[in-house]
């Protein structure tokens, strides 16, 4: 098992396994899914298990208390040092498996070696409470992030790790 960044090959699995995972709001396309990762390649990664995608993670940097609106192609540089994870999703083949630990844990201490302040995410389909357990608090709602949560499915909630 590794965890590596993201190369052009891990696409497909990428896709797949972003349409098993969200059942309540559309998957986002090949392109707006990508720009994610031409924003920040080296910190977007992929959950390996002999040649096999199992997961993904893509994150990058984002302001603190903001989120990309889903469906929104991204454009650089973006000049922050909070990072965002726009998404983490593990394939229904590895549930169970330790892989979403595994992956948080990379990207917290990838985060830490770089100095980012903290992560900022979106919950959805109800996984507030799986991030709370991992430390991340709600933050206050600005004018421009609920213009931003329209674009989420009902009950999405804005959280903040600080590092």
């Amino acid at each position: 098992m590794s965890i590596r960044p993201i190369t052009a090959n891990d696409w497909p699995a990428i896709m797949a396994i972003q349409a098993q995972c969200y059942v309540e709001l559309t998957p986002e396309s090949l392109e707006v899914m990508q720009s994610k990762w031409q924003l920040s390649p080296a910190s977007c990664v992929v959950f390996e298990q002999q040649g096999n995608v199992l997961a993904y993670a893509l994150v990058h940097p984002w302001q603190r208390g903001d989120a990309p609106s889903l469906n929104r192609e991204l454009k650089g540089p973006i000049e922050s040092n909070s990072w965002y994870l726009h998404d983490m999703a593990i394939s229904p083949n590895a549930q169970g498996m330790g892989v979403g630990k595994q992956l948080f844990t990379y990207l917290i201490n990838q985060a830490k070696t770089l100095m980012v302040n903290g992560i900022g995410l979106v919950a959805v389909q109800g996984a507030q409470t799986y991030w709370q357990q991992q430390g991340f608090k709600p933050e206050p709602t600005s004018a421009k992030l609920a213009q931003s949560l329209e674009s989420y499915p009902t009950g999405a909630c804005y959280l903040y790790l600080p590092l």
